[in-house]
């Protein structure tokens, strides 16, 4: 084989991944059960095959390979772009304004406390933590006296504002992993749900869109401006977060970037999310914690 045909036929090899990728993006809803799951929570990664394609198809003098990866960069960012770029967010908004935080501490860390101190200082207005495994007093000092501390079952939410209208939730994972409340905030009462979505693994996709909808039913039954906080062990790409059609989603409505949240040392996915109905969200970013295989994610919600 002459070198011309090898760098053909190698051009067309890379032409045809780079189909096969431009597929993948625009029809991810049609590839069903785990693998479909699968590929939603890695979906901005497909991207990648841009920059392989367009790299390969200048080291073989390809256009088809080239022009795979104008293909693919052009769906890629038809998906990402608005994502990835603050816009204006969603729903109204009146005079007042929340800041809140979410994250998940890891029922193994042994520096929950440092965590939940370094959560106090980001003065946020409310912090929903999840997988709490330890005395509630820990939450108590960390927060200091100002403000009222919550807990029910794994998860807790610290509120600067009065507490009212205590709820529990057992997400369909067989324990309680939710709590819903209202808040008492200065400008009205704003409905908060946080939660801990049961884990995906695996032949596990339909116990965890249960949960998702048991969540979501939750928060659709509040009236006025509602905040659900929490890990929801769903990538935003993912189908299953059709559960919460009709709320905005802080990171993508407000943030820069993708926002991943897991694993915390190299994110590659965002499992832990704000969302909101009745609100516009202003900001949102995350943070790590010190301990936890999460990061956290904040955001400044008007309202």
């Amino acid at each position: 084989m002459s070198a011309m045909t090898w760098r053909r036929a190698a051009g067309a090899a890379v032409a045809v991944a780079g189909g096969a990728a431009v597929l993948l993006l625009a029809g991810h809803r049609l590839v069903p059960g785990d693998a479909g799951v699968l590929l939603e929570s890695g979906l901005p990664w497909v991207g990648l095959a841009a920059p392989v394609a367009a790299v390969a198809g200048a080291a073989l003098r390809s256009r088809a390979a080239a022009a795979a990866a104008v293909a693919v960069s052009a769906v890629w960012a038809a998906l990402f772009v608005p994502a990835y770029v603050p816009g204006p967010g969603a729903g109204g908004a009146g005079g007042g304004t929340l800041a809140v935080a979410t994250l998940n501490v890891g029922a193994g860390n042994t520096r929950v406390c440092e965590a939940l101190r370094e959560a106090a200082g980001w003065g946020a207005d409310m912090v929903a933590v999840q997988e709490l495994a330890g005395p509630e007093e820990c939450a108590a000092e960390a927060f200091g006296g100002d403000g009222e501390w919550v807990r029910q079952g794994t998860v807790g939410v610290w509120s600067r504002h009065p507490v009212a209208a205590v709820e529990t939730l057992d997400p369909s994972v067989g324990w309680i992993r939710g709590v819903r409340l209202s808040i008492r905030a200065p400008e009205g009462e704003v409905a908060v749900v946080a939660g801990h979505a049961a884990s995906l693994r695996p032949g596990t996709a339909g116990a965890r869109d249960g949960s998702l909808r048991a969540l979501a039913r939750s928060a659709r039954e509040a009236d006025g401006p509602v905040v659900v906080l929490g890990d929801l062990n769903t990538a935003a790409t993912d189908r299953a977060m059709g559960a919460f059609s009709g709320f905005g989603e802080a990171q993508r409505d407000a943030g820069w970037g993708p926002g991943f949240t897991w694993p915390a040392a190299a994110p590659a996915v965002r499992l832990d999310h704000v969302l909101y109905r009745g609100a516009r969200a202003v900001s949102a970013e995350v943070r790590p914690v010190p301990g936890s295989d999460h990061r956290a994610v904040l955001a400044r919600l008007a309202y």
